[in-house]
């Protein structure tokens, strides 16, 4: 059994994913670099992967929702195998999935903080978002995580196809969202490269 994260991958498309979730009364939305897309309306680049998102305390569902698979936590770097039942440690923030043992990883969720009402950054829990503004739904009925959200988590990573997206997405922020991203990434890199676009983004002049 492969339990290397760097295993290859299979991924499910979001139509498979929504008729899985269809059967489950629980929130969940598109995360990572589909996110962008979905908020852009184009796809940007293949995506090797696919991330989703919901509240850490909905995560039980994920083993009806993925009845069968093989689910495993992302733990210190390494991926441990997760069951019904197993305490999960606040730490651990994804969940991978695959069919069977041997199969490539089809899934990955990640387990935001917050409630029904807040989104909480993992990070500082400080930092928040009505759950009204963190998820939005594109013209064909996906829900996605908001752009100013997935590009606070992407501005820790300093890669360049992140650094595309944030430049492909500035446009479409409002001030107020360049703004709140501003603040948000300042709390812990005031020095971030992004913050002088963002910044000049918020005071409305494009």
């Amino acid at each position: 059994m492969n339990t290397d994260p760097n295993s290859p991958w299979s991924p499910l498309s979001v139509a498979e994913v929504s008729h899985r979730f269809d059967r489950i009364d629980v929130g969940w939305w598109v995360a990572g670099g589909r996110a962008i897309d979905l908020f852009l309306g184009w796809e940007t680049r293949p995506h090797a992967d696919l991330d989703l998102e919901m509240l850490r305390g909905d995560r039980d569902v994920l083993f009806d929702v993925f009845e069968g698979w093989d689910l495993h936590v992302v733990s210190e770097g390494q991926l441990v195998p997760w069951h019904r039942g197993d305490t999960l440690d606040p730490a651990v923030f994804g969940v991978w999935g695959r069919p069977t043992p041997g199969s490539p990883w089809s899934v990955e969720v990640m387990l935001a903080d917050g409630d029904a009402t807040t989104w909480r950054y993992r990070r500082d829990n400080e930092i928040q978002r009505p759950m009204g503004e963190v998820v939005r739904t594109s013209g064909s009925g996906v829900r996605y995580c908001s752009p100013e959200i997935q590009l606070l988590y992407k501005s820790k990573r300093h890669r360049p196809k992140d650094d595309l997206d944030m430049v492909r997405c500035l446009h479409r922020l409002t001030a107020d969202e360049c703004g709140w991203l501003v603040w948000a990434i300042a709390r812990f890199e005031p020095d971030h490269p992004w913050l002088s676009l963002l910044e000049y983004a918020a005071m409305g002049d494009r």
